[in-house]
């Protein structure tokens, strides 16, 4: 195992400013030799902005999943025959009279 240091930071595709934090974690030797070459191949400023990437990319899956649960609860319920006996209305070709 080797150790390595990231330092999360401010990132271009995010607006605000982000506060940064430095942690530490362990990887096998295959996944830092990874990170290296996916820092390479993508020209990716350093080792923490890859895993940030992969980090963002984990919390995207999550939502996605929580998203489909939550859109499942909503179909079981009846919710989504109420909505979509309504969601057209005022929509027609009359609804600028």
């Amino acid at each position: 195992m080797l150790s390595l240091f990231l330092l999360f930071s401010y990132h271009p595709e995010y607006a605000a400013v982000m506060t940064v934090e430095k942690l530490s974690i362990s990887l096998e030797e295959p996944l830092v030799a990874f990170l290296g070459d996916y820092q390479t191949t993508h020209a990716v400023r350093s080792k923490s902005e890859v895993i940030a990437r992969a980090v963002r990319l984990l919390r995207e899956k999550e939502l996605e999943s929580q998203y489909a649960a939550a859109t499942e609860e909503w179909q079981a319920s009846g919710e989504a025959e109420v909505w979509d006996a309504v969601v057209g209305d005022g929509l027609g070709s009359d609804a600028s009279r």
